[in-house]
Order: structure tokens, then C-alpha cells, then sequence
């Protein structure tokens, strides 16, 4: 390129006054030297032959046009993107000083990317510039320009083989930002190179997927579905089915010759008919030999679908207002996806359709036909849940199997719906289902926001939740219903929980689930009747209960003076023996009146979990001596025997201290036996409710020990998954449990005796347990008696 420098300044022609300002500006020499430059626009250039400042020209002259495009090839450093029609495609690879500007960068590891118009005539140059390009096909690509990451040049005329007559050229950042992302957007919607040779040399069809908008074009569409296909399968409402009539005749009768001939397999149709104005339709295409289906709930879009193409369209008809003219707009595709996704949901639809002409004569006499439709896809179920829900004009009865049931549909309107039919058309709606605090609150919430006062019409009874039976079933003015599958439960979504559906009116299977819901219904009555009677019998049992407390404590008003005056009388009349015997009579009796209102007291404190304990940290072993020690002074009182009775102290040398009690007449023996002295048992109880236990279990094995019987007391330690226990046993060699008895050994009232009460065990267990241990009893194995035995838990 010539320098400017080398010109006289002075003779140049400006003929822009905002050189300064970047903007596209034309300059030329003065007058006298125009024709030896032809007019010859230069751009300026610094000393490195660069452009000096952020500038857009215009350049002409093939000399000029080509050293620009060299010196931009030469400044590329990241990319080179072009965008060229099939001339230009060729031209690039036909100028020499092109192609190795564009072979120089490549070898440099610079990506260059080329959208052009890949034909017949210009396939050899693609293939020869697929070797340092990149390459895409888009179909209309006009005129020619290239980007680099900082400059933009183009140009809209191109002749084969020549060099280019004048160029664009900008560095402005928002300029070449601007066409970056033009080129960009066409690379995503190009074509790789290698697919449309593949098509151009092997007669390849290009899968595309694209919206026709122009009548011609859609029209010219449909005409071509007789010659590339074997089949057709239709799936669209009745104003479709109008519209073809009289619009695609034509069509559709010639398919139907070609069928005849056994050319073609002729025309299937799936369609809803509803009324006695679809029958007169879907009679004109039948009397051509198409084959038509009913269904009751069709899909959102239109669509007609072969083995080669999908067509389809939102366009909705109005029936009453049917225009001749196809739609404006229409989708196709060759995407073997689309064709086979959609051939499925048609061959669904076909075989749950039901043939037309089952349906024609019943809708022609105004009788709605009894059928059965199943529902395989939720998607399809869901707009006929609530539209059911809308239409009914008497009575909704629905029950739902689960709660999660009843909240999946609550999130897709199906409480909105219920409710909205209570209050405004006044609708009876009953509702069956599993009890929930969160949704009996999500119902309240509703009614507020509904302002639904009369609670009469819209009632929900709560049943227990349906394990075996999982499946939603809703019913609609008795004429119609639905059942839906639960195929999983724990799904969030209506459309991932919901399996098959079924929607009939046949009067057989509308009993069934009538008769059902009532007695559901009923049932529900039955049990709310049974709670009431529940609420008042546990009322009764706090009452009796009360009572039993309050008797008790009232009880021991009298009984403690009696006991105290009989002891203190007893003290002195002991020389007074007819006397002495009355009053000890009387002490004996008021003690044991004290003892059962003792043990009422405790059996009302158990049963109202009201049972408190005193505790303190003890040493087991001198608490177990003594309240042996106790009841042996309280056996020699109350049998009068203190005179006869003889302690004898045995081997000390033994670890174990073993003391005897001898009753004379009796002959039976009591022994304790207790762990090292040295050892501490330490435990946190309550000292009198762990002697009553205590008194308790000795009692009861007195009283069932005979002569020569002994008793023995054993308190030793044990460990249980590292926590060490108290084990305290009471073994006796009397005459044993009775079996009769054994299996409600520690429940209330559990006596094989004329006396007493039953009730000792039952409190000892609670007792027990309360302090954290266990208590049990058993027949000796070995030889004749029983061992009762607790164990309570140490501290350390």
C-alpha cells in the first residue's frame, strides 16, 4: 500500500469535518490528481502500518482491498470468523494472498470458523477449506465479512474468483462486538459442514425441526404426506376434522384412492365427539374409508403425524365459526424423536379409543353411551380431574386414600375447586379421608378465605388411611366417575404419584363406588358415635377415679385415730386381757383397713401417671437389713410371739452375715443374705415405697410358706451391657405360684385367695419400674417354692 506521507497533505479533500470523531469518512487528492487515483479512498496509517486510532472506512480499489485484508490477518492473534455466500466460499480459497494469510494463522493454532452456502458447484473448495476451518452451511447467506477479535470487515459484492472492488472496515468495539454476535447466533443455528456434503453427495435428508407460517408452504406439506408415507395417524379435535373436509378433501382422497389400490394403509383419526353436531363430520370422512376413534379427553395440540414427519399445531377451530383457510402457523418435523414420541401417544390413544361408530347411533338418539376410558398418562388426567370437578351440578362426593393424596391434589387445585363449588353453585360436596392436623388446618384456612359459612354443604369425615386400596375416587351427580392409581405415594408431584386412571359412566360401576363412599360414610358416623361414648367412658373413669381419691383420703380421716386410740389402749389394759383382746382386735383391723386404703390411694396415683418419689442415695445393703429386721418385729407383734422368738448369730468368718429367725410353731426360717461388708451398694431411691416392696414380697412369702418352709433374702450384683444393678431376691420353699395365676402375676387384683386384695404386685411392678429396674417371679425349677426378684439400677 502507498504511504500517505508521501503525498501532498495540502491537496487532500476532506469530505467529512468529523475526522476527529471516528466516523466514516471519504478523502481524496484535490482535483488535479483525481484521475491518476481514480478516486481512491486511503485510510491513514501510522509508522507501524496500523490503523492510529478507533476508525470505520471505506476502502476501494482491489490492490488496496486485498493488503487490507492481509494486514487484518496478520493483527488476528485469537480467532478469525467468516460469514460468506457460496461466491465468496470460493474465493477465498481461489486468492492466493488470502488463502496463506488464512493457512498462516491456522499453522499458528488461531481457530477460524466459516458459515457459507455449502452447494454442488463450490463442495471441492469446502473440502479444501475444512482442512484449516471449521465449517457450517446456512441456507441464504448473503455477501461476505470477516471478524477478528478486534476488527470487522464486509462487503456486499462479490464476482467469482476477483478480488474484492471495496470493503467496510471498522475497529470500533461495539461495532465488532455487535457483528460478533451476529456471527454467533448464525454458528448456532448452522449446519456442520460434514451433514450437508453427506446430504449433497449421498442424498442424505437433513433432520430439521421448524414453524411454516406461510398457507402456500403448509398447504404444500400436507399435499406431499400421500407420497412419503405408507400410513397416517391423526390425532386433532372435531373443528379439525371439519376443516379437512372442506379444506383438504382433495388431500385425504387421494390418499384414500391410494389405499383402495393397496398403495397406502390408509387414514386412522382420533377425535372427541360430544355432540350431534361432531356426528355429521366424522360421518363425511367414514363414508371415505378413514378410520375413526373416540377418546373423551383429547391432548392440548393438534397434530398428524408418519413415518417420515410430525405435523402440529395449537390452533383451536370454533366449530360454530369454522373458517375454510388452514392454520397460519404449523410445526414440522423429520426428528425420528418427535415421530416416535408421538406415534406412541397415538397408538395409546388408538387402543383405548372407542370405534365411532359404536358411539354415532347412541349421540344421534340423545343418549349418552356407558363406557369405560383408560387414562394411562397423568398429564392427560389432570385437566379432566378438575374439569369434572367444575361440571358437576348436585353432588361431589371424593375420597382420598392418604393424606399425601389429599395434598398433592390440594397443590393442584382440587380443594379450590370443591370449595368453589359449595359456595357458589351451592353443591353438596363430601369428602372421605385419612385425619391430619396439617390438613384439617389447610381446610379451615380455605373455608375463611371462601367464606364458606354453611358447613352443610361442604362436610369431610375422617377414615383410616387406606393401605390395600390406594386410589383417589371421585364421584360426580352419581352419573360419572374417576378413579386414579397411586403408583407412589411418597412422590411430591400429582404427575409423578398418579398411575392408570379410569373414567366411567357405566351405571354398574357407578353403584359400586356409591355404595362404597356410603358405607364409608356411615361408618364414619358409627365412629364418631363410638368416640363420644370413648370421651364419656374415660369422663366416668377420671370421675371414678376422683372419687376413689377422695373416698380414700376421707377414709383415712376415722381409721387413723381408731388405730392410734386401739394402740394406745392396748398399752394399758394389758392386765386387762378380755380388754386387751377387744382392743387388739380392733388395732388389727384398722391396721389393715389403713393398708388397703394405702394401696387404693397408690392403684388411682399409678393409673393417673401421678405416682411421685422421694428419692435419696442410700446403701442398699443396711436398707434391705433393715427392713427385714422391721418385719420381723412386725411378725412377732402381731402373732404375739416377741417371748418365743430366738436370734442365734452363725459363722462370722463366712463374708456374708447370715441371721436366723425361728418361729416356734412354724418352724420357718428367714435368712438374709448380703455381699461383702466391705462393698457399698449405692442407689438413688425412695426409702419407703423400696420397704414397701419389700414388706410386700415377704408377706407374700409367709403366707404361702408352711411349716419347716424356709425364706431366704439374697442381695448381690450384677452387670448388664455395662451398667451394674442391685439384684435383690426373696426365695421360699412353699407351695409355689399357681399356674391359673402366672400369666397376670403382676395385674390388679390377680388373687387365687379368699383375702386380700391383688393389688400388692401390681403396685410393687410400677414401683419398681418407676425407680428404673424390673421385678419378675417364677416357680422354682430344682425343688418346691418361688423366687420373686427385683433388680435397680447402682450409681457409681
Amino acid at each position: 500500500m502507498k504511504n500517505i506521507d508521501k503525498i501532498d497533505k495540502d491537496s487532500i479533500v476532506y469530505d467529512n469535518d468529523h475526522y476527529d470523531n471516528g466516523e466514516i469518512e471519504h478523502f481524496y487528492i484535490n482535483d488535479k490528481d483525481k484521475d491518476k487515483f481514480n478516486n481512491t479512498v486511503y485510510l491513514w496509517y501510522n509508522n507501524e502500518n496500523k490503523i492510529s486510532k478507533e476508525k470505520t472506512k471505506v476502502i476501494y480499489g482491489e490492490e488496496k482491498t486485498t493488503e487490507l485484508i492481509s494486514q487484518v490477518l496478520y493483527n488476528t492473534n485469537i480467532r478469525w470468523d467468516i460469514y460468506t455466500n457460496s461466491e465468496g466460499l470460493i474465493l477465498l480459497m481461489k486468492l492466493e494472498q488470502l488463502k496463506k494469510g488464512m493457512e498462516s494463522i491456522h499453522y499458528k493454532g488461531i481457530k477460524i470458523k466459516c458459515i457459507s452456502v455449502i452447494t454442488t458447484h463450490n463442495i471441492n473448495y469446502c473440502k479444501e477449506l475444512m482442512k484449516i476451518a471449521e465449517l457450517r452451511h446456512l441456507d441464504d447467506t448473503k455477501g461476505w465479512s470477516a471478524i477478528n477479535e478486534t476488527e470487522y470487515i464486509s462487503t456486499a459484492h462479490l464476482q467469482e474468483a476477483k478480488p474484492f472492488s471495496y470493503l467496510i472496515y471498522s475497529n470500533l468495539q461495539e461495532i465488532v462486538e455487535q457483528q460478533q454476535l451476529i456471527f454467533d447466533g448464525f454458528w448456532v443455528r448452522a449446519v456442520p459442514a460434514e451433514q450437508k456434503i453427506k446430504e449433497i453427495e449421498y442424498g442424505y435428508e437433513r433432520t430439521e425441526t421448524k414453524v411454516l407460517d406461510d398457507q402456500e408452504e403448509i398447504c404444500s406439506k400436507l399435499e406431499s404426506l400421500g407420497e412419503t408415507s405408507d400410513e397416517l395417524s391423526v390425532c386433532s379435535d372435531v373443528g379439525r376434522l371439519q376443516m379437512a373436509h372442506i379444506s383438504l378433501f382433495t388431500i385425504y382422497q387421494k390418499i384414500m384412492a391410494k389405499y383402495n389400490k393397496g398403495y397406502h394403509k390408509g387414514i386412522r383419526w382420533i377425535t372427541s365427539i360430544n355432540s350431534k353436531e361432531d356426528v355429521e363430520s366424522v360421518k363425511l370422512l367414514m363414508n371415505m374409508g378413514i378410520k375413526i376413534r373416540h377418546i373423551k379427553y383429547l391432548p392440548m395440540i393438534n397434530y398428524l403425524v408418519n413415518n417420515k414427519v410430525f405435523l402440529s399445531t395449537a390452533y383451536e377451530t370454533n366449530i360454530t365459526t369454522i373458517e375454510k383457510e388452514l392454520p397460519y402457523h404449523m410445526l414440522t418435523s423429520n426428528d425420528p424423536s418427535y415421530i416416535n414420541h408421538y406415534k406412541l401417544i397415538f397408538e395409546d390413544f388408538w387402543k383405548n379409543g372407542i370405534d365411532a361408530k359404536d358411539l354415532l347411533e347412541d349421540i344421534e338418539r340423545g343418549v349418552d353411551p356407558e363406557r369405560i376410558d383408560i387414562i394411562s398418562r397423568s398429564n392427560n388426567v389432570k385437566n379432566l380431574y378438575i374439569d369434572l370437578l367444575k361440571s358437576a351440578k348436585k353432588e361431589i362426593m371424593l375420597i382420598f386414600p392418604t393424606t399425601n393424596a389429599f395434598l398433592r391434589q390440594h397443590k393442584i387445585g382440587v380443594t379450590d375447586a370443591m370449595l368453589e363449588s359449595a359456595t357458589s353453585k351451592n353443591i353438596s360436596v363430601r369428602v372421605l379421608m385419612p385425619k391430619s392436623g396439617f390438613t384439617i388446618q389447610t381446610i379451615d384456612l380455605l373455608k375463611k378465605e371462601k367464606y364458606v359459612i354453611n358447613n352443610n354443604k361442604f362436610e369431610i369425615r375422617h377414615i383410616e388411611q387406606l393401605l390395600d386400596t390406594k386410589a383417589t375416587i371421585l364421584i360426580i351427580d352419581k352419573k360419572v366417575s374417576l378413579v386414579m392409581e397411586i403408583k407412589d405415594d411418597a412422590k411430591d408431584t400429582f404427575y409423578d404419584a398418579i398411575g392408570l386412571s379410569t373414567y366411567s359412566n357405566s351405571k354398574a360401576s357407578l353403584l359400586s363406588y356409591v355404595s362404597v363412599f356410603e358405607n364409608l360414610w356411615k361408618q364414619t358416623e358409627l365412629y364418631q358415635e363410638l368416640e363420644k361414648a370413648n370421651e364419656q367412658l374415660k369422663i366416668s373413669e377420671t370421675l371414678q377415679k376422683d372419687f376413689i381419691r377422695i373416698a380414700v383420703h376421707e377414709l383415712k380421716n376415722p381409721i387413723q385415730p381408731i388405730f392410734g386410740l386401739s394402740g394406745l389402749l392396748m398399752s394399758r389394759l394389758e392386765d386387762e386381757k378380755e380388754l386387751y383382746n377387744i382392743a387388739k382386735i380392733i388395732h388389727r383391723n384398722t391396721k389393715k383397713l389403713i393398708k388397703l386404703t394405702d394401696d387404693v390411694l397408690d392403684i388411682a396415683k399409678i393409673e393417673t401417671s401421678s405416682l411421685t418419689l422421694n428419692k435419696e442415695i442410700l446403701d442398699l445393703r443396711w436398707l434391705l437389713n433393715d427392713n427385714i429386721n422391721e418385719y420381723k418385729n412386725q411378725i412377732m407383734i402381731d402373732t404375739d410371739l416377741q417371748s418365743k422368738y430366738i436370734f442365734s448369730n452363725y459363722d462370722k468368718k463366712e463374708h456374708n452375715n447370715i441371721a436366723k429367725l425361728i418361729f416356734p410353731k412354724s418352724q420357718k426360717k428367714v435368712e438374709n443374705k448380703n455381699v461383702d461388708n466391705n462393698e457399698l451398694l449405692i442407689a438413688e431411691v425412695d426409702k419407703s415405697r423400696l420397704s414397701q416392696i419389700m414388706f410386700n414380697l415377704l408377706y407374700n412369702a409367709h403366707k404361702f410358706t408352711d411349716e419347716n418352709d424356709t425364706i431366704n433374702v439374697a442381695l448381690e450384683k450384677e452387670s448388664i451391657d455395662d451398667i451394674e444393678y442391685a439384684l435383690i431376691t426373696i426365695k421360699d420353699t412353699g407351695r409355689g405360684i399357681d399356674p391359673k395365676i402366672m400369666p397376670r402375676l403382676f395385674t390388679k387384683f390377680a388373687t387365687t385367695l379368699d383375702k386380700g386384695t391383688g393389688l400388692g404386685l401390681f403396685i410393687c411392678k410400677n414401683i419398681v419400674e418407676a425407680h428404673g429396674g424390673k421385678i419378675w417371679g417364677k416357680n422354682n425349677e430344682d425343688e418346691k417354692g418361688a423366687t420373686f426378684g427385683f433388680r435397680l439400677p447402682l450409681k457409681k
